[in-house]
């Protein structure tokens, strides 16, 4: 018994040629404009000193409070930081994070959930002098000592305690 073969198609070759043709038509011209505004930015921006860039990315408030944090926290230093913001998914505490590296951060979650008072001060490590609380995505930061963090939110009700 003979193995009975398909008949050639001569089409196929033919097909995926064409499909990578038109792949080729549509993505060099958006490829090329993608490229063409990058070097462009390139070029806006060569000169820029990383502080001027870090505020052209950020937004100046948000640069400026981190430089001012960075001068009140030491290199060695530790600091409490927190989520203010009553979104979960927010990434504003880990780019401060880094922003004030190599300072040691230690997270405390959000602030509507911190939970008692006299728990959380035991919580706290003595070497935190410090507290920063994360408004959202490159929002301005805000410094506050830790002792006067505390006095203040056992005066607010914890229904109360939200980042704005």
């Amino acid at each position: 018994m003979q193995a009975m073969t398909k008949p050639p198609r001569p089409w196929l070759p033919l097909l995926a040629l064409a499909a990578f043709a038109v792949h080729l038509a549509v993505s060099v011209p958006v490829t090329l404009a993608r490229s063409a505004r990058a070097a462009r930015r390139m070029v806006d921006t060569r000169g820029e000193t990383p502080s001027e860039s870090r505020a052209r990315t950020f937004g100046p408030g948000y640069v400026k409070a981190i430089e001012e944090i960075r001068r009140a926290i030491p290199l060695d230093g530790a600091y409490l930081l927190i989520n203010g913001h009553p979104g979960e998914e927010e990434g504003g505490p880990l780019w401060v994070k880094f922003d004030l590296a190599p300072r040691r951060a230690v997270y405390l979650g959000n602030l509507r959930d911190l939970g008692n008072v006299d728990r959380l001060r035991r919580r706290m490590p003595r070497a935190a002098r410090w507290v920063v609380i994360v408004y959202g995505d490159y929002a301005t930061p805000t410094l506050i000592e830790r002792h006067r963090f505390v006095d203040q939110l056992r005066d607010q009700p914890r229904g109360e305690r939200h980042g704005s």
